[in-house]
């Protein structure tokens, strides 16, 4: 029989499952998965060598434990998962090293609506989630934090900010208990050693986020001088809810973001919101990335008429190399700043402003102060014109996406001559889309295919090329 121990040294081991521990996907959790009872998620990798033997299953025990995930809903077997979680916060008792383990964290449960079957569920839970809370403050390797519909005292609040390597936590129905007396701490005072928040993810509000302690916590967290990334998405039905835009222009006016790099926002499409947010631009020098989504389809076209309307004196994000949103948003951020890629996307059949003429002009009126290098594209209908525009105004493109819905591409002569003009060109692919299409509908050129010869012969720099569309493809000479 092979004695594992002893065909490698231990450190050469712990390396191969180092190289195993891949990290998993953030949005596919399987802990939220229907009728799923998993508290521990780990890589294929590292949960078939766990079963090799019983030594490498011991070896491997620190990187079964690196993400946890204390979700629980009322209506998905929580029996089971209830059973779960108390085994684990059992054996963490136990063997305390464990703890030193967790990387990842999440804590998720669903609002239960007083009255009914749920009631010895939110009983239940209650005595779990304090366990979980006295747990916190030992996660001292603690990296990424996820909380959801937790209602936090300052005293646990303190200690999350406490943990020396987290840098990346998420927060939806961010809430403190109400009428606590829990007393409210000076958070400018909070004792932090070396902070390391890079990347905060605030999602839904309570509806009273604006009293405090909470705004009062939320704003220590945005001033954190670390913060490198900002995402900001609200539910569609928080309306009337505060904002996080509200709540910056309101409580720090004047604090600027010195180290924040990436936002990413949801906005509503009122006077207020969208000039704080063009306020709040001017005050973040050094963001280079920039997303902005709506929370309708129709917000978008809102938004970008009342940004028309501005002046936009202040000159937000003067720094920007990436816009993803809307294209009309995108002639008026990308305007004289060093922008080298932008990604459209988010469009609507029955609105008039998504077709022809709007999107060349569009398209035309980007004019960044640097060179486009990448331009992803998605539109109702496919236009040749699209691509003539794109070749007159943007010759310096490395990469070119277009997606389109509506009636096949026609492959002419004068569009594969246009293409070819782009002749720094490395990644090019036009797709023409339906959702839910069979895959045995939806059809792709070959790389040897004469139309991708020629495109090769005269972009010598054309490394990927993915031509591919649903239904008839209609080539012209």
């Amino acid at each position: 029989m092979i004695d594992f121990t002893t065909m490698l040294p231990l450190e050469t081991w712990l390396i191969v499952l180092e190289f195993l521990a891949v990290p998993l996907p953030r949005n596919n959790m399987a802990a939220t998965s229907e009728g799923d009872s998993i508290i521990l998620r780990s890589s294929s990798g590292i949960r078939a060598v766990s079963t090799v033997s019983r030594f490498f299953y011991q070896l491997a025990d620190p990187f079964r434990f690196r993400e946890v995930h204390f979700v629980v809903h009322p209506w998905k077997d929580s029996i089971l998962k209830f059973y779960r979680i108390k085994e684990l916060l059992d054996l963490l008792k136990r063997r305390p090293e464990i703890k030193s383990w967790i990387r990842i964290l999440s804590i998720d449960r669903e609002q239960v609506i007083p009255g009914g079957v749920q009631d010895d569920f939110e009983a239940g839970y209650i005595e779990l989630e304090r366990r979980i809370h006295k747990m916190i403050p030992d996660l001292r390797g603690l990296r990424e934090l996820r909380c959801r519909c937790i209602s936090f005292t300052s005293a646990l609040f303190s200690a999350i900010l406490q943990l020396p390597q987290l840098n990346d936590l998420e927060l939806e129905r961010f809430r403190f208990l109400p009428g606590s007396t829990d007393p409210t701490p000076d958070w400018s005072a909070v004792r932090q050693d070396e902070p390391r928040l890079r990347r905060l993810t605030v999602k839904t509000f309570g509806p009273f986020l604006n009293t405090t302690p909470a705004a009062e916590a939320l704003v220590h967290l945005l001033r954190q001088e670390t913060l490198a990334e900002l995402n900001y998405w609200p539910s569609p039905l928080s309306v009337g809810w505060v904002s996080l835009v509200s709540i910056i222009s309101s409580r720090i006016p004047d604090y600027v973001f010195e180290g924040l790099r990436k936002l990413n926002i949801v906005l509503t499409p009122t006077d207020a919101e969208v000039q704080d947010f063009v306020q709040i631009g001017a005050r973040c020098p050094n963001i280079v990335s920039l997303t902005i989504r709506w929370k309708s389809i129709h917000s978008q076209y809102l938004i970008g008429d009342q940004l028309r309307r501005m002046s936009l004196k202040e000159h937000p994000f003067p720094a920007l190399q990436e816009f993803d949103g809307q294209l009309a948003l995108a002639t008026i951020f990308v305007q004289g700043r060093p922008v080298h890629s932008v990604n459209n996307h988010g469009m609507n059949t029955r609105i008039p402003d998504e077709r022809g003429p709007v999107v060349i002009s569009s398209i035309a009126a980007l004019r960044p102060s640097v060179p486009l290098r990448v331009l992803r594209l998605t539109t109702v209908m496919w236009d040749e014109t699209y691509i003539e525009t794109i070749v007159q105004h943007h010759t310096e493109l490395e990469e070119l996406v277009h997606e389109y819905w509506g009636e096949p591409l026609i492959w002419t002569a004068g569009l594969g001559d246009a293409l070819g003009k782009l002749a720094k060109m490395q990644r090019l692919s036009l797709k023409r889309r339906r959702n839910g299409a069979p895959n045995n509908l939806i059809h792709k050129l070959d790389d040897d295919n004469p139309v991708i010869a020629k495109l090769r012969r005269s972009c010598p720099n054309l490394q990927q090329v993915n031509l591919c569309w649903l239904g008839v493809w209609k080539l012209l000479s």
